[in-house]
């Protein structure tokens, strides 16, 4: 099951534009990650492994505009694993059910020094695997 974050959008969340930017949303969906990321292993534990998993890629397709007292959903899920990648998408929902952002990150395992490597196993079930609202 796709796991859901619910965030409060304050004024300090919001540029002199008076709404949530575009880059502040990507912190936040950051932290909507780590929450569903703690479900299943401490942060503790996650650098314990000496193994990381960096960002590469982002796409993002930004639909509606997020202001003070809005109340947001962020669904997370894992759509895909590959060799030494996997891809974890977001979906963010004001308190109207419109969509917000949808958001896919493209992220590769590295070793300590850097270099690829393959998925660890128990990596491949951190993230719930995605699930569309039909």
């Amino acid at each position: 099951m796709t796991e859901d974050f619910k965030l409060h959008i304050y004024p300090s969340d919001c540029d002199s534009v008076g709404h949530v930017n575009h880059a502040h949303l990507l912190t936040l969906l950051e932290r909507a990650r780590w929450s569903a990321l703690e479900r299943h292993m401490s942060y503790a534990e996650y650098m314990k492994t000496s193994l990381w998993a960096v960002v590469r890629k982002v796409e993002a397709s930004y639909q509606a505009q997020s202001f003070p007292g809005d109340d947001l959903s962020v669904r997370t899920g894992l759509t895909s694993v590959g060799n030494t990648s996997i891809i974890v998408r977001q979906v963010v929902r004001n308190q109207r059910d419109a969509v917000v952002a949808d958001v896919s990150i493209v992220y590769v395992t590295v070793s300590p020094d850097g270099k690829p490597i393959p998925v660890p196993d128990q990596w491949r079930t951190l993230f719930s695997p995605w699930q569309d609202d039909s």
